[in-house]
Protein backbone atom coordinates (compact mmCIF):
# COMPACT_ATOMS: atom_id res chain seq x y z
CA UNK A 1 0.00 0.00 0.00
CA UNK A 2 1.16 3.28 -0.85
CA UNK A 3 1.02 6.26 1.80
CA UNK A 4 -1.42 8.86 0.29
CA UNK A 5 -1.43 12.20 1.40
CA UNK A 6 -4.79 13.26 3.22
CA UNK A 7 -7.70 15.45 1.27
CA UNK A 8 -7.14 15.88 -2.75
CA UNK A 9 -4.66 18.23 -2.71
CA UNK A 10 -2.66 17.30 0.42
CA UNK A 11 -1.30 20.09 2.69
CA UNK A 12 -2.17 23.77 2.15
CA UNK A 13 1.44 25.33 1.35
CA UNK A 14 0.41 28.59 2.93
CA UNK A 15 -1.26 26.60 6.23
CA UNK A 16 2.28 24.91 6.53
CA UNK A 17 4.56 27.52 5.90
CA UNK A 18 2.56 29.84 8.71
CA UNK A 19 3.40 27.07 11.27
CA UNK A 20 7.02 27.17 9.95
CA UNK A 21 7.29 30.41 10.32
CA UNK A 22 6.46 30.49 13.93
CA UNK A 23 9.06 28.62 15.09
CA UNK A 24 11.59 30.24 12.32
CA UNK A 25 10.56 33.58 13.50
CA UNK A 26 11.69 33.60 16.93
CA UNK A 27 14.13 35.97 16.74
CA UNK A 28 11.19 38.63 16.08
CA UNK A 29 9.36 37.52 19.34
CA UNK A 30 9.32 40.14 22.22
CA UNK A 31 10.37 39.88 25.53
CA UNK A 32 12.17 36.64 27.60
CA UNK A 33 11.45 33.50 27.25
CA UNK A 34 10.68 33.69 31.15
CA UNK A 35 8.24 36.57 30.52
CA UNK A 36 7.19 38.56 33.22
CA UNK A 37 8.37 36.46 36.03
CA UNK A 38 12.22 37.33 35.01
CA UNK A 39 14.13 39.53 37.55
CA UNK A 40 17.02 40.37 34.98
CA UNK A 41 16.86 44.28 34.43
CA UNK A 42 18.00 42.91 30.57
CA UNK A 43 15.73 39.71 29.64
CA UNK A 44 17.45 39.85 26.47
CA UNK A 45 20.64 38.29 27.58
CA UNK A 46 18.87 34.99 28.76
CA UNK A 47 20.45 31.88 28.51
CA UNK A 48 19.81 28.54 29.29
CA UNK A 49 22.39 28.54 31.90
CA UNK A 50 20.78 31.24 34.42
CA UNK A 51 20.68 30.24 37.75
CA UNK A 52 16.54 31.51 38.46
CA UNK A 53 15.37 29.25 35.21
CA UNK A 54 14.27 26.96 38.00
CA UNK A 55 12.12 28.93 39.95
CA UNK A 56 10.76 31.15 36.97
CA UNK A 57 9.84 28.56 34.54
CA UNK A 58 7.89 26.90 37.36
CA UNK A 59 3.91 27.13 37.71
CA UNK A 60 5.04 26.53 41.60
CA UNK A 61 8.42 27.65 42.24
CA UNK A 62 8.25 27.51 46.53
CA UNK A 63 7.29 24.00 46.36
CA UNK A 64 8.30 22.88 42.51
CA UNK A 65 11.11 24.21 41.02
CA UNK A 66 12.31 22.58 38.05
CA UNK A 67 15.50 20.23 38.84
CA UNK A 68 18.47 21.49 38.02
CA UNK A 69 19.92 19.25 35.52
CA UNK A 70 16.46 19.52 33.00
CA UNK A 71 15.99 23.14 33.70
CA UNK A 72 18.33 24.02 30.13
CA UNK A 73 16.00 21.87 28.08
CA UNK A 74 12.78 23.00 29.57
CA UNK A 75 14.74 26.65 29.06
CA UNK A 76 15.18 25.94 24.99
CA UNK A 77 11.88 23.96 24.24
CA UNK A 78 9.97 26.69 26.04
CA UNK A 79 12.57 29.31 24.27
CA UNK A 80 11.09 27.63 20.44
CA UNK A 81 7.96 29.52 21.35
CA UNK A 82 5.60 26.60 19.83
CA UNK A 83 5.96 24.56 22.90
CA UNK A 84 5.22 24.97 26.42
CA UNK A 85 6.36 22.76 29.11
CA UNK A 86 4.60 21.59 31.41
CA UNK A 87 5.99 19.58 33.64
CA UNK A 88 9.43 17.72 33.65
CA UNK A 89 11.84 15.26 35.36
CA UNK A 90 16.05 15.02 35.11
CA UNK A 91 15.84 11.36 35.66
CA UNK A 92 16.93 9.53 39.11
CA UNK A 93 17.97 6.34 40.61
CA UNK A 94 16.87 4.36 43.14
CA UNK A 95 19.01 4.42 46.85
CA UNK A 96 20.91 1.19 45.79
CA UNK A 97 22.00 3.22 42.71
CA UNK A 98 20.34 0.93 40.37
CA UNK A 99 17.70 3.25 37.41
CA UNK A 100 14.34 4.37 38.77
CA UNK A 101 12.54 7.08 36.66
CA UNK A 102 13.52 8.40 33.34
CA UNK A 103 14.66 12.05 32.41
CA UNK A 104 11.59 13.56 30.63
CA UNK A 105 9.84 17.07 29.11
CA UNK A 106 6.07 17.25 29.47
CA UNK A 107 4.52 19.89 26.81
CA UNK A 108 1.70 21.07 24.82
CA UNK A 109 2.20 21.99 21.27
CA UNK A 110 -0.81 22.88 19.09
CA UNK A 111 0.61 21.79 15.72
CA UNK A 112 1.51 18.64 14.57
CA UNK A 113 3.83 20.41 12.04
CA UNK A 114 5.78 21.64 15.23
CA UNK A 115 6.20 18.04 16.63
CA UNK A 116 7.29 16.77 13.59
CA UNK A 117 10.55 19.35 13.31
CA UNK A 118 10.83 18.67 16.88
CA UNK A 119 11.04 14.87 16.22
CA UNK A 120 13.10 14.96 13.19
CA UNK A 121 15.39 17.51 14.80
CA UNK A 122 15.83 14.87 17.88
CA UNK A 123 16.16 11.79 15.88
CA UNK A 124 19.15 13.94 13.79
CA UNK A 125 21.38 14.52 16.89
CA UNK A 126 20.90 11.30 17.41
CA UNK A 127 21.82 10.36 13.87
CA UNK A 128 25.00 12.03 14.50
CA UNK A 129 25.99 10.81 17.86
CA UNK A 130 25.54 13.49 19.95
CA UNK A 131 22.98 11.53 22.11
CA UNK A 132 23.80 7.96 23.35
CA UNK A 133 20.88 6.85 23.33
CA UNK A 134 17.29 7.66 20.76
CA UNK A 135 14.71 10.19 21.94
CA UNK A 136 11.44 10.45 20.98
CA UNK A 137 8.15 12.10 21.47
CA UNK A 138 4.89 9.96 22.59
CA UNK A 139 1.62 11.29 23.52
CA UNK A 140 0.56 11.74 26.91
CA UNK A 141 -1.87 13.33 29.32
CA UNK A 142 -1.39 15.16 32.42
CA UNK A 143 -4.92 14.40 34.74
CA UNK A 144 -7.64 12.82 34.17
CA UNK A 145 -9.78 16.28 34.75
CA UNK A 146 -7.34 17.56 31.89
CA UNK A 147 -8.44 17.07 28.24
CA UNK A 148 -5.53 18.86 26.93
CA UNK A 149 -3.70 16.06 25.40
CA UNK A 150 0.52 16.25 26.25
CA UNK A 151 3.25 15.41 24.99
CA UNK A 152 6.89 13.84 26.22
CA UNK A 153 10.07 14.48 25.00
CA UNK A 154 12.31 11.07 26.75
CA UNK A 155 14.81 8.68 25.79
CA UNK A 156 13.90 5.76 24.30
CA UNK A 157 15.54 2.46 26.16
CA UNK A 158 15.18 -0.67 28.06
CA UNK A 159 14.99 0.34 31.39
CA UNK A 160 17.40 -2.61 32.82
CA UNK A 161 20.53 -1.51 30.63
CA UNK A 162 20.90 1.92 31.40
CA UNK A 163 22.82 4.67 32.93
CA UNK A 164 21.38 7.49 34.63
CA UNK A 165 24.79 9.45 34.06
CA UNK A 166 24.84 8.62 30.30
CA UNK A 167 20.89 10.14 29.71
CA UNK A 168 21.66 13.07 31.66
CA UNK A 169 24.34 13.92 29.54
CA UNK A 170 22.15 13.49 26.70
CA UNK A 171 20.26 16.18 28.41
CA UNK A 172 22.87 18.57 28.53
CA UNK A 173 23.34 17.85 24.30
CA UNK A 174 19.92 18.29 23.75
CA UNK A 175 19.65 21.73 25.67
CA UNK A 176 23.17 22.51 23.80
CA UNK A 177 21.83 21.52 20.43
CA UNK A 178 18.11 21.90 20.37
CA UNK A 179 16.90 25.02 19.07
CA UNK A 180 20.14 25.08 16.26
CA UNK A 181 18.45 21.55 14.43
CA UNK A 182 14.50 22.35 15.20
CA UNK A 183 15.50 25.50 13.01
CA UNK A 184 17.24 23.74 10.92
CA UNK A 185 14.65 21.28 10.60
CA UNK A 186 11.72 23.53 10.02
CA UNK A 187 14.08 25.22 7.14
CA UNK A 188 14.24 21.74 5.35
CA UNK A 189 10.88 21.54 5.86
CA UNK A 190 10.15 24.79 4.38
CA UNK A 191 12.04 24.56 0.91
CA UNK A 192 11.00 20.76 0.43
CA UNK A 193 7.18 22.07 0.61
CA UNK A 194 7.59 24.78 -1.71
Amino acid sequence: MRIGRRGQDGTDPKELRAELDEILKFEDRPGSVCGAACQKPDPRNCSRNCPDIPQVLSSDPEKHPLETRIAPLVYEMKRLGVFEPCWSCEGHNKPDGSFWKLPQVWFYAHSVVHLRVLADGIKELHLSEKLSVPWHITVTFSDNDNAETTFSLHPRIDPTNVKLASLQNDIDALARALRDQVLAEALKLARQSG
